[in-house]
């Protein structure tokens, strides 16, 4: 059993419903009700039954909630203990890349929200920004951390902490020739215009590729994946995006296919090598935990 099943034990307890307890923890039901089934077998029986959309403890259940109260308890008590004495000179500025939400990471917002509830003695600013500003702004101290999309380049000076990784794909509409094919090369793209999230040193991995390959790629920055749509609909271009089966908005009108030759496109935590602040190791740990149980 694990703090995570706790909490997530402890929520359903609360809400007694499983579609409420996600959007509490911002976290997908079926995440929640995966947690709950996990501790069922952990433990040899049900924790609840279900009373016309009801949950009702079983007799397991209540004992169960009765020893996972105090201990939830005493952890957030340590929790709160030990970064309550942090002194900062600023609040920490947490840059967030416009093109890993909502499509990419859809709970990373709603996370650093609870983080911020959690740990409320911790000022701490969410920021918009574009997914090639978050190197140079973290670089200057202008920023703390950030997350981004990318496939694989790091900057000297930043750590990268990945959370997601997903084959990468290209996106097309139904009229384009590829619309049907099982898998794209850059070689096959050559002489196209492709959509990118950003042209920094993120994505040099495609742009050394392409090079090797031969191919001539018009790379164009597209930070908003709802743009990156809109012109994919309307144009005969292409875009990077992540091979996820049931991912794509409109599957008679847009499919991603996998993109032979290219590393995988990751949503990433970057901090300052030298950054030694606890309070940011926590918030990888923290957004890390909830990528994970999704």
């Amino acid at each position: 059993m694990t703090l995570q099943q706790m909490t997530v034990f402890l929520a359903v307890c609360e809400e007694r419903n499983f579609s409420k307890t996600a959007r509490k923890l911002f976290m997908s039901r079926q995440a929640v009700r995966q947690n709950i089934t996990q501790l069922e077998r952990e433990y040899g029986g049900l924790l609840f039954e279900n009373h016309k959309n009801h949950l009702e403890l079983t007799h397991k259940g209540k004992i169960l909630m009765q020893l996972t109260q105090p201990v939830v308890e005493k952890y957030r008590e340590l929790q709160r203990v030990m970064v309550g004495d942090l002194h900062q000179d600023h609040p920490l500025r947490i840059g967030v890349s416009v093109s890993l939400v909502p499509d990419y990471l859809p709970d990373l917002l709603g996370s650093l929200q609870t983080f911020k509830q959690r740990y409320s003695d911790l000022a701490m600013e969410t920021v918009r920004i574009l997914n090639d500003e978050a190197a140079a702004k973290l670089l200057s101290g202008e920023l703390d951390a950030a997350f981004v999309l990318d496939l694989g380049g790091v900057h000297a000076g930043i750590s990268r902490t990945v959370l997601t990784s997903h084959p990468s794909a290209v996106l097309v509409n139904n009229r384009h020739p590829f619309f049907s094919s099982e898998t794209i090369s850059l070689k096959d793209l050559s002489g196209s215009r492709m959509y990118l999230p950003g042209s920094g040193l993120e994505f040099a991995a495609l742009f050394e590729a392409a090079k090797r390959a031969g191919a001539d790629i018009s790379f164009e920055v597209m930070p908003n994946y709802y743009q990156v749509v809109f012109h994919i609909m309307d144009h005969d271009a292409t875009a990077l995006n992540r091979y996820l089966p049931g991912d794509d908005t409109d599957p008679a009108r847009l499919v991603s296919i996998p993109f032979n030759d290219v590393p995988p496109i990751c949503s990433s935590y970057l901090c300052r090598e030298e950054e030694t602040l606890f309070v940011l190791d926590l918030l990888r740990e923290w957004v890390g935990t909830v990528v994970r149980s999704h």
